[in-house]
């Protein structure tokens, strides 16, 4: 086996509108950007002779989901736990990687439930509303992809000594925070502010001070504001709100996420400027809306405002002897810690929308997880270094088995 044959195989296969092909007990596959009719009907692929037949006779991504739960359970010797097992998600943006991991989850979810329905189904509602958030938060518009993940995350679908599904723990990292503040010209933002604009009650929005997409400049930088036809930012703002509801937010703290947003998409418009040109006197933050100040946004952030001030525009060093002196920046040094109070808040915010999801599936069980599954959705790298790779390989053997999809 080498190159040539292998990427004749996948040719030839492409042609013929069969996009999975195995290469030992990797999943090779090749995104079609159309869909086929009946290709992830799980139900009917459950009930056809591919259950007695084996995946392995069958290239698919539910095939790869099968292996890895058969592998967890068989490679148990007795008297021992079983073997936990990971799934590898690879590939360049737009490769299919977020999608091929659903499936995988789908697959899953459907042939390990808990036998009690009723806790099954929230376990299974949760999960997929997680998505539905994590999209929402960490996907944007680029050039190659109109649903791009630009974060890694590693999600751990917990088993109990049934084999039944009963929680999971979703761990999550590189998000490109770069994206916030500045967007290549016909990429966008991350969904949620897109969302925020298009589907916040008006009410809110006036209290908030939102106005359109295309008023604000982290927003219309890349000169792009719809993801693409059919798809509508307000319908997608409701299903975020559904989704966070289902995962335990409350009303109050769904109203703090938006504050927070739109206090950052204010800031984002500031521009920092010497009073009459005059570079002896401290800087000053002006809006482009006039009728936003600092004191808004610092009200929207849940902070004094003197201290939203002094945090950007001021730098204190400490001397040897332990005394501090108060530094004034300049405009620019002024707008880098703009830039990198935008960047540093949206990473929080998301680390604890993390947290928080968390917190709502390990809410749906009380059982004690006695294995897991493991699915890492790796961030779209456009060139994969085979050392980085390496690394992910060998952090997977530490937690248990892996599986390459």
């Amino acid at each position: 086996m080498h190159e040539a044959p292998l990427l004749h195989v996948l040719k030839r296969r492409f042609q013929s509108d069969k996009i999975y092909t195995f290469c030992g007990h990797v999943l090779l596959s090749v995104n079609p950007y159309k869909m086929f009719p009946n290709l992830y009907d799980l139900e009917d692929l459950l009930a056809s002779s591919w259950k007695k037949e084996g995946p392995e006779s069958y290239p698919h991504v539910y095939s790869i989901a099968r292996i890895t739960h058969e592998a967890m359970v068989s490679d148990k010797k007795e008297g021992e736990a079983k073997v936990n097992q990971s799934i590898i998600v690879s590939g360049e943006s737009g490769a299919g990687k977020t999608e091929a991991s659903k499936h995988v989850m789908r697959y899953l979810l459907r042939t390990s439930s808990s036998t009690d329905k009723t806790k099954g189904g929230e376990i299974q509602a949760k999960l997929m509303q997680s998505n539905v958030v994590l999209e929402s938060f960490g996907n944007a518009k680029t050039l190659r992809n109109d649903n791009s993940s630009r974060f890694g995350k590693y999600i751990r679908l917990k088993y109990d000594d049934s084999d039944h599904v009963i929680g999971a723990k979703t761990e999550h990292f590189l998000l490109e925070k770069s994206r916030l503040v500045h967007v290549e010209e016909g990429e966008r933002n991350y969904h949620s502010f897109y969302q925020l604009c298009a589907g916040l009650d008006e009410k809110l929005k006036e209290e908030l001070g939102l106005r359109q997409a295309a008023d604000y400049v982290m927003l219309s930088q890349g000169n792009v504001l719809e993801v693409s036809d059919g798809v509508d930012d307000a319908k997608e703002f409701e299903e975020t709100v559904k989704a966070l509801a289902t995962l335990k937010f409350s009303e109050e703290e769904q109203n703090s996420v938006f504050k927070l947003l739109a206090g950052l998409l204010h800031l984002g418009n500031s521009s920092a400027a010497h009073p009459d040109g005059d570079e002896y006197q401290q800087v000053e933050i002006k809006n482009s809306d006039e009728a936003i100040n600092l004191s808004i946004i610092a009200s929207l952030f849940g902070v004094d405002p003197t201290l939203l001030k002094n945090t950007v525009c001021i730098r204190m060093q400490t001397s040897g002897r332990g005394s501090t002196t108060a530094i004034p920046l300049n405009p620019e040094q002024t707008m880098n810690n703009i830039h990198a109070l935008i960047k540093y808040t949206y990473g929080s915010l998301f680390k604890n929308l993390v947290r928080k999801i968390n917190d709502a599936h390990e809410a749906s069980s009380d059982l004690k997880s006695s294995s897991f599954i493991g699915i890492l959705d790796i961030f779209g790298f456009e060139i994969m270094q085979l050392n980085s790779f390496e690394q992910v390989r060998r952090g997977l053997r530490r937690q248990g088995k892996r599986r390459w999809g």
